[in-house]
C-alpha cells in the first residue's frame, strides 16, 4: 500500500535532492512492520512526509539502541553521533548530509517543531542501549520511561497540526502512554528473551505466583489477574485521552488542519504555490482539494491507489462534482444552463489541448495519459441537463436507467480506465455498478430531493403500489412508500451482483478501489434496509472507520483468495 508521500516544496537548498531525503525517509517506514504505513494513511496528505522523516528518525535511533549487537558503549556512542547530527540540522536544515536529516531538518524548520520531544526520544533510547529499563520497580517508573519513549510522539503529531496548548498535550500524553503499555502487555513474552520486564515489580508483588508464570513462560491464574489489573488500568487512560477529540481550538491556535466553515474554504491557488509548481501540479493540488473536501465515499476508493492514478481520480471526479453542482444549487440566479455550457466548452478545450480552468488542466493529461474516450465525460453533462429540464421519471426501463448510467454508468467506464483492467466484462462491470452505486444515492437521497421538488422513483413504481407524491414531497413514510423502497433496494441489489458476477479474477486486484466503493456504497442500502425504508430522519451515512475497514477489506481480498471466498 502506498503512503502517498511527496515531498513538500522546499524553502531552500537542493530541491530534488530534499524529495530524494523525503522519499527515503518513506521507503523506510513502509520497510519496518509497525503500523506507521497505515496510520499515515489516515493523515492529511500534506503531513505524510514530515512523519515519515520523523519516524525515519526515531526508527533509526532505535535501531542504534536496541537491534545491534554492538557493546553498550559503541551504542551510546552512536546514539551521542545521533544526535548531534539532529542539533546540526536544527541550525542549518539544507547543510545535513544523511538523507534523514536532511528531510527532518526541513520538518523541523517550516513547522518550527520543538526539539525537546526529539531529544526525550533519544533520552529513552540511551536508557535502551544502557540496560536501565531491564526492570521497573513501580508504576511511576514506567509512566516515566513512557514520558520520553511514546508521549513525544503524540506532542510532535499535535505540533505538526497547529496545536500547543496544554490540555491537548495532556490527553495526548494519555493516548501516547497507554498504546505504549497496550504494547508492552503485548509483547512480554518478545521482552523477556530481550532480558526487560516492563510490569512494574510492585505489580508482580500484588499477585505473587505472577512471578513463576514468567520464568516458567507459562499462562497461570495469578498472570490472568496481573494481565487483567494492567489492562483496566491501561483503558483509564485510553477513556482520558478519548477528551482530546471533544476539545475545541483555543483562541491561538494556529492549526493549519482544523476546518474552516464551508464557505470560508472555496478553493483558491495562491501565488506562492503557483510560483513553486508547474500549472500541472497546481491544477491537480486544486483538484485533490475539492475531492478532499467533499468527504464522497469515491474517495475511499481513490485512497488505495498509487499516487498518479489517485491524482488522476481526483480530477475526474473535480470535473464531475463541478457539473453535478450545477443542478443541485439555486439555478435562477446562477444561470445554470450557461455554466453548463462553459463546462461543456472546457470539456471541448481539454480534447483539444487548450483548456483553462484548472479542473480542465488536470482532466486534460488524465485523459491523455489513460486513454479516456470524450464520449463518457459527454454522458455525464448530458445526465446533469436531464437533471436541469426535468424533475419526474416514468419508468426504470425507459428512463430513469438511462439518467443513472449518464451520471454514474460513465463515470463508472472513466474510472476503469484509470484503474486499468484486462477481461474487457470490465467494462459492463462498471456500468452495473454506476448503476447500482446513483440508485443507491437515489434510496437515500430521498428527502433531500423532495425539498428540491425532485422525485427520482419511478412513477409507475409508485403507482404499482399505491404511494402519492405528495406523502414523498412532505416525507410521510407510509406503508406503501416502504413497499415501493423495497422494490427499488431489491432493484439495486440485482445490480450489484451482476457485478461481482462480472469482475473477472484477473482485475480484482486493480478494480480493488471500485471494490471498495462497491462495499460501502452496498452497506449504505443495508442501512436503508435496516431502517425500515424510514429515510425522511436523520441521512444515513457511514462513519469514517466504517468507511477505512471496508476500503482496507477491498485492497485485502485480492491478496487472499481463501478469504475471498470465504467472505463472498
Amino acid at each position: 500500500m502506498s503512503l502517498g508521500i511527496a515531498a513538500p516544496a522546499p524553502g531552500g537548498g537542493d530541491p530534488a535532492r530534499l524529495a530524494g531525503a523525503y522519499a527515503h525517509c518513506a521507503r523506510i517506514a513502509r520497510g519496518h512492520y509497525e503500523n506507521f504505513t497505515i496510520g499515515s494513511w489516515l493523515l492529511p496528505r500534506r503531513l505524510r512526509h514530515d512523519l515519515a522523516a520523523v519516524y525515519a528518525f526515531a526508527r533509526g535511533a532505535d535501531d542504534l539502541a536496541d537491534e545491534g549487537r554492538a557493546a553498550v558503549l559503541d551504542r551510546l556512542e552512536r546514539l551521542a553521533a545521533w544526535e548531534e547530527q539532529l542539533l546540526a540540522c536544527v541550525r542549518d536544515p539544507a547543510s545535513a548530509d544523511d538523507p534523514i536529516f536532511l528531510a527532518l531538518g526541513d520538518t523541523i524548520a517550516r513547522h518550527d517543531l520543538p526539539l525537546e520531544p526529539l531529544r526525550d526520544l533519544l533520552h529513552a533510547f540511551e536508557r535502551d542501549a544502557a540496560g536501565d529499563t531491564a526492570t521497573f520497580p513501580t508504576l511511576a517508573d514506567v509512566l516515566e520511561y513512557c514520558r520520553c519513549s511514546a508521549n513525544p510522539v503524540g506532542r510532535i503529531v499535535l505540533a505538526l497540526f497547529g496545536y500547543r496548548d496544554p490540555e491537548r498535550q495532556a490527553r495526548s500524553d494519555d493516548i501516547c502512554t497507554a498504546l505504549q503499555l497496550t504494547n508492552f502487555w503485548q509483547d512480554v513474552a518478545a521482552d523477556l528473551t530481550r532480558g526487560r520486564v516492563y510490569i512494574p515489580q510492585e505489580d508482580l508483588d500484588r499477585f505473587p505466583r505472577s512471578r513463576a508464570a514468567l520464568e516458567a513462560r507459562a499462562v497461570n491464574g495469578d498472570f490472568r489477574r496481573l494481565l487483567a489489573f494492567e489492562v483496566a488500568r491501561t483503558r483509564d487512560l485510553f477513556a482520558r485521552g478519548r477528551r482530546l477529540r471533544r476539545l475545541r481550538p483555543p483562541p491561538d491556535a494556529h492549526a493549519r488542519g482544523s476546518r474552516a466553515p464551508r464557505a470560508a474554504r472555496a478553493p483558491r491557488m495562491s501565488l506562492p504555490a503557483l510560483e513553486l509548481k508547474s500549472p500541472l501540479s497546481a491544477a491537480y493540488d486544486h483538484c485533490e482539494a475539492l475531492t478532499r473536501r467533499a468527504s464522497s465515499n469515491f474517495y475511499w476508493g481513490f485512497r488505495l491507489l498509487p499516487h498518479h492514478r489517485r491524482r488522476a481520480l481526483c480530477a475526474v471526479y473535480a470535473f464531475c462534482r463541478a457539473a453535478d453542482d450545477i443542478a443541485d444549487e439555486p439555478g435562477a440566479a446562477r444561470e445554470p444552463e450557461r455554466l453548463l455550457a462553459r463546462w461543456r466548452a472546457e470539456l471541448e478545450a481539454v480534447y483539444t489541448g487548450r483548456p483553462r480552468h484548472p479542473i480542465g488542466v488536470a482532466l486534460a493529461d488524465t485523459a491523455e495519459r489513460f486513454a479516456i474516450p470524450r464520449e463518457h465525460f459527454e454522458a455525464v453533462i448530458a445526465g446533469v441537463e436531464m437533471d436541469l429540464r426535468r424533475n419526474r421519471y416514468e419508468t426504470w426501463e425507459d428512463e430513469l436507467a438511462e439518467y443513472c448510467y449518464r451520471v454514474a454508468g460513465a463515470v463508472g467506464l472513466v474510472c476503469i480506465q484509470v484503474f486499468g483492467y484486462r477481461n474487457p466484462s470490465a467494462r459492463q462491470y462498471a456500468v452495473e455498478l454506476g448503476l447500482a452505486f446513483q440508485l443507491t444515492n437515489i434510496l437515500r437521497d430521498v428527502a433531500e430531493d423532495a425539498q428540491r421538488g425532485r422525485i427520482y422513483l419511478p412513477r409507475a413504481d409508485l403507482r404499482r403500489f399505491g404511494c402519492r407524491e405528495e406523502d414523498v414531497l412532505v416525507g410521510h413514510c407510509t406503508e406503501a412508500f416502504r413497499q415501493v423502497m423495497a422494490f427499488e433496494c431489491a432493484r439495486a441489489g440485482e445490480h450489484y451482483g451482476r457485478a461481482r458476477f462480472l469482475l473477472a479474477e484477473e482485475d480484482r486486484q486493480s478494480l480493488a478501489p471500485a471494490e471498495a466503493m462497491r462495499l460501502i456504497y452496498e452497506q449504505l442500502l443495508r442501512r436503508i434496509m435496516f431502517r425500515h425504508y424510514d429515510v425522511f430522519g436523520p441521512k444515513i451515512r457511514l462513519t469514517r472507520p466504517e468507511k477505512a475497514g471496508l476500503a482496507v477489506a477491498a485492497w485485502v481480498r485480492p491478496h487472499l483468495s481463501f478469504y475471498y471466498w470465504l467472505a463472498g
